[in-house]
């Protein structure tokens, strides 16, 4: 029969080495599961009695080991993961899992095989990017170089921009339209 410094004993080991699983079996396990069973009845005969110190003692005692056993589980599950992650196969820790987590390891090592196998495909099939040409705000067809030969004041174009003001003898580049109404008013030359 085990008792409570095994579960204790059992979580230091796990936490001392954080590569090698310690032995747990399924007879451990059925083990640890038979004391908190028992623990449990104790408790009921103490309710029944209404014994309260030893109903929180009793209490503790089973709060403690469950505790206790899910700390070691999720140390193992973490072990387990990184050992999957590496590579390695249960057959090098056969003898020291419990059978639930022979099948957690299988899942674990599906995954990250699965993983790794859709990233390096997809590695492997990428195709050249084409390189991205610099967007032009606007496109230079839509743009004039104009001389000015007249003052022009500043004025706003149906487009909401600002044009101007322009003086004269100053070569500017501006939008198509705006440029050939500049030079059909005689206010600009094109260049």
């Amino acid at each position: 029969m085990i008792t409570y410094s095994e579960f204790v004993k059992i979580r230091r080991l796990e936490q001392e080495d954080s590569r090698t699983l310690t032995k747990l079996t399924d007879e451990t396990l059925d083990e640890m599961k038979d004391y908190i069973a028992i623990n449990k009845k104790s408790l009921e005969v103490a309710r029944n009695a209404k014994d309260q110190k030893k109903i929180d003692e009793i209490s503790s005692q089973i709060n403690n080991a469950i505790s206790t056993l899910e700390q070691i589980l999720l140390i193992r599950m973490k072990k387990l993961s990184n050992i999957a992650i590496m590579g390695l196969n249960t057959q090098v820790l056969q003898g020291n899992l419990l059978s639930k987590e022979i099948i957690l390891f299988d899942k674990f090592r599906e995954a990250v095989d699965e993983m790794k196998s859709k990233v390096m495909t997809e590695v492997s099939q990428v195709e050249p990017k084409e390189p991205e040409k610099p967007e032009e705000t606007e496109d230079k067809q839509d743009k004039m170089v104009i001389k000015i030969i007249a003052d022009v004041p500043q004025f706003i174009w149906k487009n909401n921009k600002s044009y101007g003001p322009f003086s004269f003898s100053n070569t500017v580049e501006i939008d198509r339209e705006v440029a050939e109404i500049l030079i059909k008013s005689g206010k600009a030359v094109g260049d």
